[in-house]
């Protein structure tokens, strides 16, 4: 990721939509399916945690830990109080074994370039029984500045990512795309940008959105949210997927 697009995101995430509804989401998905042991505290891994606002968020109740390849992250996110970080790869997560109940990693396998080996490596450090929760950005055609801006490697296809995942070696509990409502009118605009071949400076599309609009998109995105926690989306502009260790 480009450095002044951490300053962006730490600005802009505790407001804009995007990072507030992605947020509501994935706190529903962690109450229906991240597990809690009845005799300890949960221990949690964000892999990616970027600028910290999940860490922080997910983080209490748990014993939670994060991993960012940038130190500029983790400087972020260490700014919200947020202890137990590493600065590691992580396709080669630097835990022991069977350590960790769940493992997050949102919007970060599109950076890596070994796919497989970072699911490899959060099998490895899972315990049984434990459960991984990822995000993707998906489809290939919808591919523009805001993936080079973002150092994207990859979008998926909803087949092609769930291919990752050996079904010797995990249970599928969900996969799903999510951000369906903004879906046509994002898709519209990437696309017509390639045809009419409007390519200015390399930039995340998380752009200010002025208050009444972020409002709006805060509160349907939260009605949006409410139906994926429990039932699956045939369109969007993001994959998740909820995997359990065997």
């Amino acid at each position: 990721m480009e450095p002044h697009e951490y300053d962006r995101m730490f600005e802009l995430e505790d407001t804009h939509w995007w990072f507030q509804s992605r947020l509501g989401l994935l706190e529903r998905i962690m109450r229906r399916h991240a597990p809690r042991p009845a005799d300890r505290e949960a221990r949690m891994l964000d892999l990616g945690c970027g600028t910290g606002m999940f860490l922080e968020r997910e983080g209490r109740g748990r014993e939670a830990y994060g991993l960012d390849f940038s130190r500029q992250a983790l400087a972020f996110t260490r700014r919200r109080g947020v202890t137990g970080l590493v600065c590691a790869n992580s396709e080669s997560p630097p835990y022991a074994s069977n350590t960790f109940d769940v493992v997050t990693a949102f919007d970060l396998i599109e950076h890596v370039e070994h796919d497989d080996r970072l699911v490899a490596g959060v099998h490895r450090i899972l315990r049984p029984g434990g459960v991984f929760i990822a995000t993707v950005p998906a489809h290939e055609f919808l591919w523009s500045s805001h993936d080079v801006a973002l150092h994207h490697m990859r979008r998926y296809r909803r087949r092609q990512f769930a291919a990752l995942y050996d079904p010797k070696l995990w249970i599928t509990r969900r996969s799903t795309y999510s951000f369906a409502m903004i879906f046509p009118p994002a898709a519209a605009i990437r696309v017509a940008r390639r045809l009419l071949r409007l390519h200015g400076e390399a930039t995340a599309d998380t752009n200010l959105t002025p208050a009444w609009l972020n409002r709006i998109l805060i509160a349907a995105h939260a009605v949006e949210s409410a139906w994926i926690e429990r039932f699956d989306s045939p369109m969007g502009l993001s994959i998740l997927s909820v995997l359990e260790k065997r």
